[in-house]
């Protein structure tokens, strides 16, 4: 009994890695070629394994692109929870995460674009937009809930719901990636982080007694 459980979460985890190598290896082909011209033929090679092994994880290529962008949205959102931890005034914790955006921006921007095209594509596709938002949506969260728990903390109100600013502030990131990307110089490093402070500063008073 015991031996055959040992068995079975050797080849559970022998199926988690492989499918892991799947995913990092379609990351690679997906940032060099994008979703439309990657083949599955070149993520399988890419990852060291065959199109058999692919399909036996995946069901094809729309089905990987979709999971690889829910495991880089989940990273990227942890990565943004961490920067902006438990910093002591809301302009600290609005740079930490701000930092953290623009650092992905500099380091992976083959990332930033699969996300772009992660939400053109979803947007183009009416059977696919649901599983889009529901990513979008997970970041929208996060968000929404590093404001509130910092809007609690500091004794602040906000003057429009808490989900409202998490709108703003993915947007204003989403549009300072696009111009950093086309423009590099033209962006300074800490605008995210001023920019985001003065809205959150216009957008909050300090709670009543």
């Amino acid at each position: 009994m015991a031996l055959a459980q040992a068995k079975r979460l050797t080849r559970e985890e022998s199926r988690a890695a492989t499918r892991e190598r799947l995913l990092d290896g379609a990351r690679t082909v997906f940032a060099r070629a994008g979703f439309h011209g990657a083949s599955v033929e070149e993520i399988a090679s890419e990852a060291g394994f065959s199109t058999g092994a692919l399909y036996s994880n995946f069901d094809g290529k729309q089905n990987l692109f979709l999971a690889l962008m829910e495991r880089e949205i989940d990273r990227h959102a942890r990565e943004i929870a961490a920067a902006v931890g438990h910093r002591p005034s809301v302009s600290a914790r609005a740079a930490g995460g701000a930092r953290q955006w623009m650092s992905t921006i500099d380091r992976e921007p083959e990332l930033v674009l699969l996300f772009m095209e992660f939400w053109a594509y979803g947007i183009r596709d009416r059977n696919v937009r649901p599983q889009v938002a529901a990513r979008f949506a997970q970041v929208r969260s996060m968000l929404t809930e590093l404001i509130a728990d910092a809007m609690r903390e500091f004794g602040i109100r906000l003057q429009l719901p808490a989900e409202h600013l998490a709108i703003a502030i993915d947007a204003l990131a989403d549009g300072i990636a696009r111009q950093k990307l086309a423009d590099p110089e033209a962006v300074p490093a800490d605008l995210l982080g001023r920019v985001i402070a003065l809205l959150v500063a216009g957008a909050t008073r300090p709670s009543e007694p």
